[in-house]
């Protein structure tokens, strides 16, 4: 069996074979052909499905065999890419209507009253992660309201602005920084950024007087850390 799905622009065709095993698997082989390797009488629909939920990943492994630089982060701004909000994976999905950004089910709709104008879908979707990166990190950060009565220190205010190599940073006026991409990670991973700053307002370096106090706020940090770095945004 052969069929194929929608990726952005992008059409990923897969063949399909069937066995006598448990579960399902997609190899991608160095000539960038895919293969689904299925447990005898699964459906076609659990197959693309499956297909569909692996789409950015198998993108991945074919650029990687053609040779071509890995882009996965560079976003065409169609129906079909991978989005992501606390942690969660959802698909963009672009239709006709008033400029709106909303959660509905596994997707994050997008309503243009042009689809093919990507710069408009793009501002606004950036402008929805700015709006709740805002509401969720000041929310989040009220929790962490001990560590500055405690350690004695005080935080002058909050800044969220998409940052190009960082994930947070502490001024030396008290302001924290959070990068508004960090909307888009787990919200343990969320909370250990801020954390981490806020530990800055007392240690403006990361020598071992800071890295004691961070982990006696958040002794998890390390695998916290490694989860964030891997996540891939």
């Amino acid at each position: 069996m052969s069929a194929s799905i929608s990726y952005g622009t992008t059409n990923i065709a897969y063949s399909v074979e069937y066995r006598d095993r448990k579960t399902l698997a997609i190899e991608v082989h160095p000539d960038s052909s895919v293969l689904v390797v299925a447990p005898i009488n699964t459906t076609d629909e659990k197959i693309q499905s499956k297909v569909e939920k692996r789409a950015s990943w198998i993108a991945k492994q074919q650029r990687f065999f053609s040779g071509k630089p890995d882009i996965a982060q560079v976003k065409e701004w169609v129906s079909g890419e991978n989005m992501y909000y606390l942690g969660r994976q959802y698909r963009l999905k672009v239709v006709l209507g008033k400029p709106d950004v909303k959660l509905k089910g596994k997707y994050l709709l997008v309503s243009v009253p042009n689809k093919k104008n990507r710069r408009q879908i793009e501002t606004l979707v950036n402008a929805w992660y700015l709006q709740h990166a805002r509401i969720k990190f000041e929310e989040r950060i009220k929790r962490f309201d001990h560590i500055l009565r405690q350690e004695g220190l005080q935080m002058n205010s909050l800044i969220i602005r998409k940052l190009e190599k960082r994930w947070g940073s502490c001024t030396p006026k008290g302001n924290i920084v959070i990068n508004s991409d960090l909307i888009k990670a787990p919200i343990h991973c969320v909370d250990y950024v801020i954390v981490h700053e806020l530990c800055h307002l007392k240690f403006h370096h990361h020598g071992p007087e800071f890295w004691n106090l961070l982990n006696k706020y958040c002794p998890d940090w390390v695998g916290l850390k490694e989860r964030l770095e891997n996540f891939g945004i």
